[in-house]
C-alpha cells in the first residue's frame, strides 16, 4: 500500500490522501529510480549537456545494464524531474519500465534529447536552486504510479545549495522533503557537482541532502567528472543491496 502525504508548508504534515494501488494491475519492479537534475540558473547549457550525455552513456554501460535485470523481477522502472527554481515548473519524462537491452537503449536515447528544443538548445531553466521542491516533485511521481517497487530512491545531482527568495512563493525546501521521504519510505541519494563557488558542496549535500537507510553521495570533482560519478552512482543505486 502506498501512502501519499502533502506537505503544509510550516513542516506540519497532514495524510491528504490515503490509498492502496490493486496489485492485480500494479506492475511490480526491483526499484522505482527518479533521476532528479539541476536545471537552475546556475546551469549552462554545455553544463546540462554533459549532465544528459553522461546520464544516458552510463545506461549503456555492460555492468549497469546487468544490474538493471539481475534482481528478482528482473526490471526497474525510471523517470526525470528536472527541478530549478521552486516556484519554477518542474520538467518530468513520465515512467520508463527498462527490462531489457532495447528498452534500456530507448531509455538512454530519450535522455540524451530530454528537454532539448528542436535545434537542440537547453529548453526552460534558471531561477534558484529549489532542491526540495524538486524532491518533492519526485516523491510525488513515485506516490501517483501505478508501479510497486521493492525500493524507491529519488537520485539528486546539482552544483549549488538551496536557495530560498523572499519573493519566491512559499515552498517545500529539503527539511519538509526529508520528511516527506520518511513517511513515504523514501530514500534521498546525492550527486554534488563541486565547482569554485561551492568546493564543498560534497558536506553539504551529506548534512542536508541525503536520507534514508543506506542514502549516499558520490560527488563529480566537477561538470567534466560528472559521466563518470554517475555512472558509478547508478551501478550503486540498481544493483541488489546483498542482506
Amino acid at each position: 500500500m502506498k501512502l501519499f502525504v502533502r506537505p503544509c508548508y510550516g513542516a506540519v504534515f497532514y495524510l491528504t490522501a490515503l490509498f492502496s494501488i490493486n496489485s492485480a494491475s500494479a506492475q511490480d519492479v526491483d526499484l522505482e529510480l527518479v533521476l532528479a537534475m539541476d536545471a537552475s540558473g546556475s546551469i549552462s547549457e554545455h553544463e546540462y549537456m554533459l549532465q544528459l550525455n553522461g546520464t544516458a552513456d552510463a545506461f549503456l554501460d555492460s555492468n549497469i545494464q546487468a544490474a538493471i535485470t539481475s534482481g528478482p523481477r528482473g526490471k526497474i522502472a525510471v523517470a526525470i524531474v528536472l527541478w530549478s527554481d521552486a516556484a519554477f515548473p518542474k520538467a518530468n519524462s513520465g515512467w520508463h519500465i527498462l527490462d531489457d537491452e532495447a528498452s534500456i537503449i530507448a531509455f538512454s536515447n530519450l535522455v540524451r534529447k530530454f528537454n532539448l528544443t528542436a535545434d537542440n538548445k537547453m529548453g526552460a531553466n534558471g531561477g534558484g536552486t529549489g532542491i526540495g521542491a524538486g524532491v518533492a516533485e519526485a516523491i510525488r511521481l513515485i506516490r501517483e504510479n501505478n508501479l510497486n517497487g521493492e525500493r524507491m530512491v529519488v537520485d539528486v545531482s546539482g552544483d549549488g545549495i538551496e536557495t530560498d527568495f523572499w519573493f519566491t512563493r512559499k515552498t517545500i525546501m529539503m527539511p519538509d522533503a526529508k520528511l516527506l521521504a520518511e513517511i513515504n519510505n523514501v530514500t534521498i541519494n546525492g550527486l554534488p557537482i563541486l565547482t569554485r563557488d561551492h568546493p564543498d558542496l560534497d558536506q553539504y549535500y551529506r548534512e542536508n541532502v541525503i536520507f534514508g537507510p543506506g542514502a549516499f553521495i558520490e560527488k563529480a570533482t566537477d561538470f567534466d567528472d560528472f559521466s563518470r560519478a554517475i555512472r558509478r552512482k547508478l551501478f550503486r543505486e540498481i544493483a541488489q543491496p546483498i542482506g
